[in-house]
């Protein structure tokens, strides 16, 4: 039979291990709630909602001016763009310093970053490519 120190022993060298490993950092329930408004108001084609949940100067292209407006009239003329910004939204999303990314793992693909702002969490760039 084990001592009884054997399993404390045990579990906190998992844990420190754990640690060590450096498991993602949670999500804010605030920027989760941003996120699936995101998702909600790209499947509705309301972009009057989308403005109001991405920051004055808004990256949506690389090379062109950061502009939330700029992106919505884009988004207007190519009404795809809003169902990829509904799939980058749907999936597991990541933290990464101060900006959460979805989707996890975008490579390429397009992505959406949200970032805390003074008014709240705020979508700060919805991209694709490098």
């Amino acid at each position: 039979m084990r001592p009884s120190f054997v399993r404390p022993a045990l579990f906190w060298i998992g844990l420190s291990a754990s640690a060590v490993a450096g498991a993602a950092p949670a999500i804010p329930p605030e920027a989760a709630q941003v996120i699936a408004q995101v998702r909600d108001a790209s499947q509705r084609r309301d972009h009057a909602a989308l403005r109001a949940l991405m920051v004055d100067e808004f990256t949506w292209s690389f090379g062109g001016d950061p502009s939330a407006e700029q992106a919505l009239q884009d988004w207007k003329a190519n009404p795809g763009t809003l169902a990829q910004l509904r799939r980058a939204t749907a999936g597991p999303c990541q933290r990464q310093d101060h900006t959460i990314e979805c989707p996890r793992r975008a490579g390429l693909g397009h992505r959406a970053g949200f970032q805390q702002t003074p008014s709240g969490w705020r979508m700060v760039y919805f991209v694709a490519g490098d």
